[in-house]
Parts: structure tokens; C-alpha cells; sequence
């Protein structure tokens, strides 16, 4: 396949995003609605392997079966017949942004953004597990940060229901399904495979974010399985010995010392998040501070970082000046910029329309609002509609819109 191609009779390949051991995905155009979409062709190599044409199906029904915004959105899936060969295809949401992996590549988040990301991703998990599903690869690389700084679980490639038969963590060919680094020890010991697997891989990735690195290193697979189903993981030492107990108990050797579930997760991380941010949210120039590199890493060239970084900062400034002072406003105001800047312009100007009467009192900051405004409008009248919903100002002020 090649750019240009139309598959299924109406998605055109526009240019290739990435490929993997199964096959290729693409950025593409569904001339039938007129939406930007992911298509994400099963390789031809795999195309007669049984068992990789069945992890491709597996996937279509899997994520057919849940809706969360923080899982990616599956659109449709399709089989193209050409002579002899057949291509199988999945058509899904097209998530504008980065993966976690190349986010911490690139630099360690602050931790209020990076527990937000974690909380969203519980809320993917928490989804799934409702519907019976298990991810079996939560790992930085399948987990997707939106330029609107939103975490989105991706690749259900390998998730089973929970209504199938347990085949713990060997496929037929006796090779270990998953990551090995973010692998549950009873996925290793082949035992029986529940929503605490991801749980425990949610760990792994929860103490790379906090420490800057991971808490089990093996050059080869059978020594990383004896770390994962007998050493203790070096404690992470964060700011916070709370955040420290959660990370330990998800990363129990046994799944019944983990938490219940994805819901008690989020719920412990966002009591977290409240006792952080009132320890700081009086310190005004502690917040200004951070709000100016926010708008320092944007105009460096990072947009995306800059939104990340506002929107958990927005409801330390309502808390610590109120929601109606200028300072939190013109705050918000930095945020509809970036958001125009990172390729959401209909986003920002839902939140300067909002902006605009919560400034009555202040005739400069409502001036400099309504030019942004014109200007944005003008901008996003031919944009392609965006993938996340807008942020609504009462969400941001009250610190909803970080997922918590």
C-alpha cells in the first residue's frame, strides 16, 4: 500500500505513521464523513498467520466493546479481497500528540501532570475491566498523549475477555504474552489473569514517572521474570510516603495485595493531588513562576507542553487568588493561545467565548481576549473537527477537566 490508496472504498491513505511487528498504520482520509482517521492494516507477512489474523479481529471486537474518552475510539474494521490475498484493516480515532514513551524520553512531567495522566489512564482500565477486559500490555508505548495533554490507552491487540477461557500468559506457542518489563508475575507463572495484571503494569509505569526509571532492569527475559515473581522493588522515595504506599502495594507479587481495582487507584491518586496542591497554592510567586515557564516551553516550540502544564495549573490559581481574579483568568487566556498553537483553534475559541463575560469587570484583559477571539474564529472556520472536547472554564477553574 502506498499513499493515495483508497482501502474499503473510502479511506485514503494519506502518509504512514508507524509500523510493527503486525503491520502498518497510517494517517487517512474517510471521504465518506470527512474526518481525519487512523487505518491500521494487518502486514502482509501476517496476513496468513491464523494466529496474528486473529490478535488483528480480537482487536476490532475488543475495542468495539468500549467507549471512554481515554481509550482510543474504533470507528470500523474491514477485510479487502485483492485476487488471492486479503487485507484486514481497523479504522479508529486519529490521536494527534505523543506517546507517553517519547514523553519521558524527552524530559520526566511534573508530578501533578503526571498523575493526572495516571488517573485518566484508570479511568481507560476501569472502562475496560467493567466490560470484561483485559489490556495485558499497559506500557508508556501504548499509551498516547494528545496534544490537548489527554491520555489515551491504546492497542488492544492482546487483550482478552474475561469470559474466555484463562490461558494464562502463554500463547500456544509457549512465548509469554506481553511486555516483559511491565508483566505481572502471574502472567510469568502462567496463572490466572485479571484487571490487577494491568494494575500491577500501571505500577511499573507509575514508578518510571515518578523516579525517572524503572523498578526492575534485566538485559535478558528470564532474569527480568525472576525480579518480577521474587524481588522486592526498590522503594521509589517520592515527595509524597502516601504515593509511595500505592506505588509498592500495585507492584504486590500476589494480586490480591494490590487494590481492588482501577476505580479505588484513581480515587487514592486523586486524594493525592488535593494534599499537594494545597501545600503550594498560596505561594503567588511560586504559580507565576510556573506559569511563565509554561508559556516559556510553548514558545520554545512545545505547545502541547505548555497546555499540559496549564491546565493543572489553573486550579491551583482559583484556589489560591479565586476563580474571578485576573490573575486566573489571564492564566486561562495562556491556555486558549496554546491550545490555537497546538492545533485545537475550536477548543481555544470555546474557552474565549467563555473568557469573554467572566472579564466584564476588566476592559483591557476582556480587550485583549476579543481580538484573540476574532482572530481564532477566523482560523478554525476550515479546521477539521478536533477529537477531544473542549475545555470547559468551570472544569478547568475546579480542576475536573485534569481527569481526577
Amino acid at each position: 500500500m502506498q499513499a493515495g490508496d483508497v482501502v474499503g472504498g473510502r479511506y485514503r491513505l494519506d502518509r504512514e505513521l508507524g509500523r510493527g511487528g503486525f503491520g502498518v498504520v497510517w494517517a487517512a482520509h474517510d471521504e465518506t464523513i470527512g474526518r481525519a482517521v487512523a487505518l491500521k492494516v494487518l502486514s502482509e507477512e501476517k496476513a496468513g498467520d491464523e494466529e496474528a489474523v486473529g490478535r488483528f479481529i480480537r482487536e476490532a471486537r475488543t475495542v468495539g466493546l468500549l467507549s471512554n474518552p481515554h481509550i482510543v475510539t474504533l470507528f470500523d474494521y474491514g477485510r479487502v479481497q485483492d485476487g488471492a490475498r486479503s487485507t484486514h484493516y481497523l479504522v479508529m480515532e486519529l490521536v494527534r500528540g505523543r506517546s507517553l514513551a517519547q514523553v519521558m524520553r524527552e524530559e520526566r512531567p511534573e508530578p501533578a501532570v503526571a498523575l493526572r495522566w495516571v488517573r485518566q489512564i484508570c479511568k481507560a482500565l476501569d472502562a475496560a475491566h467493567r466490560n470484561g477486559v483485559v489490556h495485558r500490555d499497559i506500557k508508556p508505548e501504548n499509551i498516547m498523549i494528545t496534544e490537548g495533554g489527554e491520555a489515551k490507552v491504546l492497542d488492544f491487540g492482546i487483550a482478552r475477555l474475561l469470559s474466555q477461557p484463562a490461558a494464562g500468559g502463554l500463547t500456544s506457542t509457549d512465548v509469554v504474552i506481553g511486555t516483559p518489563v511491565y508483566l505481572a508475575p502471574e502472567c510469568w507463572a502462567g496463572g490466572r489473569i485479571d484487571g490487577r495484571a494491568d494494575l500491577y503494569a500501571l505500577g511499573v509505569v507509575l514508578y518510571q514517572l515518578c523516579t525517572g526509571r524503572r523498578p526492575f532492569n534485566a538485559d535478558q527475559a528470564v532474569t527480568m521474570m525472576y525480579a518480577h515473581l521474587h524481588e522486592p522493588p526498590p522503594p521509589p522515595h517520592t515527595a509524597d510516603p502516601a504515593l509511595d504506599r500505592l506505588i509498592l502495594q500495585l507492584l504486590a507479587k500476589r494480586p490480591e495485595d494490590r487494590p481492588a481495582d482501577a476505580a479505588e487507584v484513581r480515587h487514592r491518586l486523586r486524594d493525592l493531588r488535593v494534599l499537594r496542591e494545597l501545600k503550594g497554592a498560596g505561594d503567588p510567586e511560586a504559580l507565576r513562576q510556573r506559569a511563565d515557564d509554561a508559556w516559556r516551553r510553548g514558545a520554545a516550540g512545545s505547545p502541547e507542553r505548555a497546555v499540559e502544564q496549564l491546565v493543572a495549573l489553573i486550579p491551583r490559581f482559583a484556589r489560591a487568588f479565586g476563580p474571578a481574579d485576573l490573575r486566573t483568568l489571564r492564566t486561562c487566556h495562556d491556555l486558549a493561545l496554546w491550545l490555537a498553537r497546538s492545533g485545537r483553534p475550536r477548543a481555544a475559541v470555546a474557552l474565549l467565548r467563555e473568557l469573554l463575560p467572566a472579564l466584564d469587570g476588566h476592559p483591557r484583559a476582556r480587550e485583549d481576549v476579543g481580538r484573540d477571539l476574532e482572530r481564532w474564529e477566523r482560523e478554525s472556520a476550515g479546521a477539521e473537527p478536533e477529537p477531544d472536547r473542549p475545555l470547559a472554564l468551570a472544569e478547568l477553574l475546579d480542576g475536573s477537566a485534569q481527569g481526577g
